[in-house]
């Protein structure tokens, strides 16, 4: 089971950043900054925000955080399923003209496009709502304060080794965190408007 959930989770992540970068038409974007954008921007935001906060996340932040995040989880999980009806088969191109066929591709890279991004948007949501729990439930141990260690080469020992990690691993806690978050925000804007797009595109059709 835990094989299948990883090969069905790294299948949706390729996916959603596929799509990502692909236009309802099937065109595909993969150039260096097509690819790697986003990637680029939310790690930036990341780091300069984590740089900030010596003492990690207060606890009006977890809570708004994970309460916003629920809120979220629920309206992808709704727009899921009330949007079971817009997903087609691939469209057969036997007996149709030309411009149906372009219509009936459009609708059905829309659709793969939604659906997989918001549904890695699900989960990237999960994600971050048990991160920030590692706040909550080791809160003092969480907090520690970054820039009140310094690494001394002459005062290596078991327990600065010890030190050393756990504050690694709460940097790369708080990175993930506003990393996920910040992806949350830029993939929930990208389907909105990518969603208002194809909106126009569809009532433009019925105006021709």
């Amino acid at each position: 089971m835990s094989l299948k959930l990883n090969k069905y989770l790294s299948e949706l992540r390729s996916n959603a950043n596929r799509f990502e970068r692909t236009d309802i038409n099937g065109k595909e974007d993969n150039s260096f900054l097509g690819r790697n954008f986003r990637r680029f921007f939310c790690l930036t935001i990341s780091i300069v925000l984590v740089l900030s906060l010596n003492r990690g996340f207060s606890t009006i932040f977890i809570s708004y955080a994970s309460t916003v995040l629920a809120i979220l989880i629920g309206l992808f999980i709704n727009a899921l399923i009330f949007s079971f009806d817009k997903f087609y088969e691939k469209p057969n191109s036997n007996g149709i003209n030309s411009m149906q066929k372009v219509w009936d591709t459009q609708s059905y890279n829309y659709s793969k496009q939604f659906a997989y991004i918001t549904g890695y948007n699900i989960v990237l949501s999960i994600f971050t709502i048990i991160s920030l729990s590692l706040c909550t439930l080791f809160e003092t141990l969480m907090k520690v304060d970054i820039y009140s260690y310094h690494f001394d080469f002459k005062l290596v020992n078991l327990q600065s080794v010890g030190n050393f990690l756990f504050i690694l691993f709460a940097l790369v806690q708080r990175v993930l965190i506003f990393y996920w978050i910040s992806s949350i925000m830029y993939k929930t804007l990208f389907v909105v408007s990518s969603m208002i797009k194809y909106m126009s595109v569809k009532i433009d059709r019925k105006d021709d």
